[in-house]
């Protein structure tokens, strides 16, 4: 017997509300299910070697990375001095942009206490020139004339430190100057001075000023050229030194701030309050050059898999990596690196580029080290509504 008409009617339009619903529920779903794993392993040459320093505060960690790989009473907050001036540079080259910009010095900037490049009232030098006079002779009378002449005030330069500090995710930390000299709201950690240097060694103009040894700059109303020698002697002393700042203050102690890179592997280290800076931090790259590796295992944008794709213009998608895969482990702990790489089996379409999809878990010896997402390599629109809807009914009552 047929099926009167209304009755067929009916179920088509309920059939057409349950797709929609269903439709709605499932769109854009993606569940983590490990369809997909890749695995490495290496094999490491044992060596282990005690650290013994001078300084109060110390840290070394890994530049790549920032994995820690030693600290001592890293996380206590203390007097920066000078080290400050990293933040002060930094600020200034992303606030500045200009470099050729003449910043004329103030007054107050010319006065300043402390070790200076001795700017006078009125006289106008770019802001590259100032940069270097900032990290390499480690100027405070440099540090408030850049301020000065980019936020119009001291005061308001220090808002834009402190903003950019806990951005980075030194927490601990608080700056009330741009040069460091001491006040009791002015401290940081030697944690988050790594994690600060970190940060701007990732910027090539900070990264190519703090690893020079010296430089002239323009003196006007002299006949002769100002000389920038850079107070961080480690430059000279140790041959794999290439950054980043010194300090000192009574109340601070001797303070370092430096970098060192070997076999393309860049380590930073930072000691406080030391009574041999250069000695500590040589020591500390010895002890990280000799007891860990970094391993480079996936490069940024590599194809990992590709995944299939509903209800889009496109029924695959690419999958690739959002950003490089490296660790750093101890050498000489025998095998034991694993990367897994774990992808939905089906996502549903619209899909931008760059959406994640699925992550890069590496693992070292059961232990997890670090979760990268992996993301689409092109968009993949959704398919036009109606022709899906007519598909999927000519499937239903096939």
């Amino acid at each position: 017997m047929k099926r009167p008409k209304t009755a067929q009617l009916t179920f088509i339009i309920l059939t057409i509300f349950l797709f929609l619903g269903l439709s709605a529920r499932i769109y854009g779903k993606s569940e983590l299910i490990a369809g997909h794993s890749k695995t490495w392993v290496h094999k490491l040459v044992k060596n282990d070697l005690p650290v013994s320093l001078t300084a109060a505060s110390a840290i070394l960690i890994d530049a790549t990375t920032g994995t820690i790989l030693y600290q001592k009473a890293a996380f206590n907050q203390r007097p920066p001095a000078s080290t400050t001036k990293i933040v002060t540079a930094l600020i200034a080259i992303e606030k500045g942009k200009d470099f050729e910009k003449k910043i004329i010095t103030s007054e107050r900037a010319s006065t300043i206490e402390g070790s200076s490049i001795w700017l006078a009232e009125g006289e106008a030098l770019t802001l590259r020139e100032l940069l270097y006079g900032i990290l390499l002779s480690s100027g405070n009378d440099a540090a408030v004339a850049v301020a000065e002449g980019l936020a119009g005030s001291e005061e308001r330069f220090v808002t834009w430190m402190n903003q950019k500090a806990q951005k980075i995710g030194a927490r601990n930390s608080n700056f009330a100057n741009c040069n460091g000299l001491p006040h009791n709201d002015h401290y940081s950690t030697a944690y988050d001075l790594a994690l600060i240097a970190r940060y701007a060694l990732q910027n090539p103009l900070f990264n190519e000023i703090v690893k020079t040894k010296k430089v002239t700059a323009n003196w006007e109303e002299h006949p002769y050229n100002r000389l920038f020698i850079n107070h961080n002697k480690l430059l000279w002393r140790y041959e794999f030194a290439d950054g980043v700042k010194t300090g000192y203050t009574r109340a601070a102690g001797k303070c370092l701030v430096a970098s060192a890179t070997k076999n393309n592997h860049r380590l930073i280290a930072v000691v406080l309050k030391s009574k041999n800076t250069y000695w500590d931090t040589r020591k500390l790259f010895e002890y990280g050059f000799r007891n860990y590796k970094l391993l480079n295992l996936v490069k940024n944008q590599e194809k990992m898999g590709i995944i299939n794709v509903d209800y889009g213009t496109s029924k695959q998608v690419t999958v690739v990596t959002g950003q490089p895969v490296n660790i750093v482990i101890p050498k000489g702990k025998g095998p034991g690196v694993k990367v897994d790489v774990n992808l939905p089996r089906v996502v549903s379409a619209p899909i931008q580029k760059s959406d994640p999809l699925g992550e890069i878990q590496v693992s070292y010896r059961g232990q997890l080290l670090s979760r990268v997402p992996l993301v689409a390599a092109v968009p993949v629109p959704e398919e036009n509504i109606w022709l899906k809807l007519w598909q999927w009914l000519k499937n239903l009552f096939r």
